[in-house]
């Protein structure tokens, strides 16, 4: 009976035995990756941005007083020359108060006139003379502002262009300083691009002007044209988060309409923009961060993985370049990514070029 027992426990034990070996030889198992060596840096020094020609100095025209539009002249795509009129507003009170001004100022020069007759023959005293005087002198500014107001009835070109729209019509009532005619200078070619920051970090660090003109090609219109930078914006766009960069010329026959779609070719290093440099690796080493446009990638050393945060600057057809975060020769895990964990021991089974 003793036997049997000790029998029992021994196998009981040797069972327990066996299963905690297996479970330290689960527990020991490695995790099996495959890596990617980063190659020497790629440099794009030429790039090409699709762009649209918008209109050139767009000028919004405005009557300087309030009324009624009585007639609108042009129309929109209608070209005008400097000093034409486009526009008039309602200027029947207005020519009340002008006529008023006028007779008054006429009455008023007429009365100083006689006056200085009679002052001349002691008829009338130096302060009736001088009172006389200022009732002229009133009279001409009253009438001077009449013809001001008289004047802002009518809306001129300041310059030649074409219009680009008319948001009011007639009969409308406008306000002093609301846009009635959109105008610009159709002497002009503005090209609108987008730039993403990185990018507009590289242009001109030390501030000089390099007289360098990129090559434009506009669709439908054939060859290419050389337009000169003309200047960006310091703010993001709030919609696209991309900055946004001018290009001018002169106008061309046959004319370049706002609207067309440009195509802009850049040597960035005539330019004076830094070449974009970065390391081309495989879209699979790239791990999303909570956050939009944040990525990282685990580095492997020693047979430890860590995760680096770095910078993609820009997406391609068989890849991504990483501007920052990694450096040649580095080896970077491309599979099983959602299992890696800080510090983890892992075993690469195969690794090749980035």
């Amino acid at each position: 009976m003793k036997v049997k027992t000790l029998t029992a426990a021994m196998i009981g034990a040797l069972m327990l035995t066996g299963c905690q070996t297996e479970e330290q030889n689960v527990k020991a198992s490695p995790l099996y990756v495959s890596t990617v060596q980063v190659d020497a840096p790629v440099k794009n020094q030429f790039r090409t941005f699709k762009g649209e020609v918008v209109p050139a100095e767009k000028t919004p025209i405005a009557f300087r007083s309030t009324g009624e539009l009585r007639e609108v002249y042009v129309k929109a795509g209608d070209h005008v020359e400097a000093g034409q009129l486009i526009a008039r507003l309602d200027d029947n009170a207005v020519r009340q108060t002008y006529n008023d001004a006028k007779a008054r100022y006429t009455l008023a020069s007429r009365q100083l006139e006689r006056g200085r007759g009679l002052r001349s023959n002691e008829m009338i005293s130096e302060a009736e003379l001088d009172e006389l005087q200022a009732n002229a002198q009133l009279a001409r500014a009253q009438f001077a502002l009449a013809q001001n107001q008289l004047k802002y009835t009518e809306l001129k070109a300041p310059f030649t262009g074409t219009v680009s729209d008319v948001p009011k019509e007639r009969f409308e009532r406008v306000q002093a300083g609301e846009p009635v005619v959109n105008l610009y200078q159709d002497d002009k070619v503005y090209v609108q691009i987008e730039l993403s920051d990185n990018l507009l970090s590289m242009i001109n660090p030390t501030g000089e002007r390099i007289p360098y003109t990129p090559q434009v090609t506009f669709s439908g219109i054939d060859g290419a044209y050389q337009m000169r930078y003309l200047e960006h914006t310091s703010e993001p766009n709030e919609q696209t988060g991309s900055y946004e960069m001018w290009l001018s010329m002169a106008q061309v026959s046959p004319e370049i309409l706002p609207g067309t779609t440009a195509t802009v070719s850049v040597d960035m290093v005539q330019a004076g923009i830094l070449a974009v440099d970065g390391y081309k690796v495989p879209m699979t080493v790239l791990q999303a961060g909570d956050e939009k446009g944040r990525f990282y990638v685990w580095k492997l050393k020693d047979d430890q993985v860590n995760r680096i945060e770095v910078a993609v600057s820009e997406v391609t057809g068989d890849g991504a370049i990483v501007a920052s975060g990694i450096s040649e020769g580095d080896i970077l895990v491309n599979s099983n990514l959602r299992k890696l964990r800080e510090g983890k021991k892992v075993e690469a089974t195969e690794k090749s070029n980035g």
